[in-house]
């Protein structure tokens, strides 16, 4: 499938072949929410044109700032499909670097979960900037308005997607650097995400900001397969079990933790093993081909019974670190492949150049017409925290 293809159409590819078939899922509470290909598709078109409809025109940029799951998804491609610019921003990013980074570029749209996440921002000006607080009714309502739009204009997500052809439309992302201002870039790679197909079961943790999140996103939307996103390490026993992934992505920090999220393994509420850590141990000396005892032996075999804790179908494991000698021999021994992705350097964007803005056709009057952006308590405009002398 072409990479190089619009999100629009990717989505449109899916929602044609694999309509009932489930494209994204993630843990709320103690269940598991989902959305289907047809169920993704009429919720990112509608929040896009939404979007339009509140104001975003193509080209213009929308920070998102909202946790890893559905909604980052469909807001992120609702962004893409509208012709804007998604950006992400490291909570570890220094507010007085986010501020000269916002400064320069054009932002029409901030949307946060929660008041909490504007901290960031507050040493951006945004005055030209609409702020959205996106709990579940908002986003309906938006998404609401979005559909009304598309029905008094039909082809305006088509006139979007051609007027945005050959232009990249993948979020970006801040880069904090050590020893210098922050970049904004936009992430690209190379390796085992080009092999993912429609079939695949692709299990993801990390943050939304994450380069390694965002580039498997993108490649989740080219494949169309079924992407389970958990952000926390200890979420990924339960997604393990609830889901039987083919392809187990994992960014950084959970990849450091792997061993040890192994060793404290249970299957079923028990313990896959009485002395995990001397099983693992024993695995990777056998692995080297080191002298084994008896007893070692034994353990080594033993590793076996971890087959179902990483759900009994597992095929591509991709840790985004050093894979270690303990990781290596469990894939060995296993059966599962150890697949890299190689993260291409980060080039520092210019967004104001890159994008060109364009004003979005206008749409057939309504006899009372409302493209307020939907917010609570009925507010407009950006909150103090987006003034200069916000603290």
């Amino acid at each position: 499938m072409p990479v190089h293809e619009s999100p629009l159409t990717r989505l449109e590819r899916h929602a044609r072949s694999r309509a009932l078939e489930v494209a994204v899922a993630e843990q709320r509470g103690g269940s598991w929410a989902s959305l289907t290909w047809n169920e993704l598709y009429r919720r990112v078109i509608d929040g896009a044109a939404g979007m339009i409809e509140a104001g975003v025109n193509p080209g213009q940029v929308v920070v998102i700032r909202v946790p890893a799951g559905i909604r980052q998804i469909e807001l992120e491609l609702a962004t893409r499909v509208a012709g804007a610019v998604p950006l992400l921003l490291p909570e570890h990013l220094d507010p007085h670097e986010v501020g000269r980074l916002l400064d320069e570029i054009e932002v029409r749209l901030v949307i946060v979960d929660h008041e909490s996440r504007l901290v960031l921002l507050r040493r951006a000006g945004l005055m030209d900037a609409q702020l959205f607080e996106c709990d579940d009714r908002s986003w309906e309502r938006l998404r609401g308005m979005g559909l009304d739009r598309r029905k008094r204009q039909p082809d305006l997500l088509r006139w979007v997607d051609a007027a945005r052809a050959d232009v990249p439309s993948s979020a970006v992302l801040g880069l904090p650097r050590e020893k210098s201002q922050a970049w904004l870039f936009r992430p690209e790679s190379s390796g085992t995400l080009t092999d993912l197909v429609a079939d695949d079961v692709v299990l993801l943790t990390g943050e939304a900001t994450d380069r390694f999140t965002t580039v498997v996103r993108d490649a989740h939307l080219t494949a169309g397969c079924l992407l389970v996103w958990v952000e926390h390490p200890e979420e990924l026993e339960a997604a393990l079990a609830a889901y039987s992934p083919t392809h187990v992505l994992l960014d950084h920090l959970t990849a450091r933790l792997l061993e040890d999220l192994m060793v404290a393994g249970r299957i079923d509420g028990e313990p896959w093993h009485e002395t995990p850590q001397e099983v693992l141990e024993a695995t990777s000396a056998r692995v080297a081909e080191a002298r084994l005892s008896s007893r070692t032996k034994k353990l080594a075999a033993d590793v076996s019974a971890l087959v179902p804790w990483w759900g009994g179908r597992l095929r591509v494991l991709v840790l985004d670190t050093r894979v270690n000698r303990t990781v290596s021999g469990l894939a060995t021994t296993l059966g599962f492949r150890i697949g890299r992705i190689a993260h291409h350097p980060a080039v520092k964007l210019d967004l104001a150049r890159e994008h060109t803005v364009v004003a979005a056709p206008a749409a057939p009057a309504l006899e009372a017409p409302d493209a307020a952006l939907p917010r609570r308590g009925g507010r407009t405009g950006l909150d103090s925290a987006f003034t200069l002398s916000g603290s």
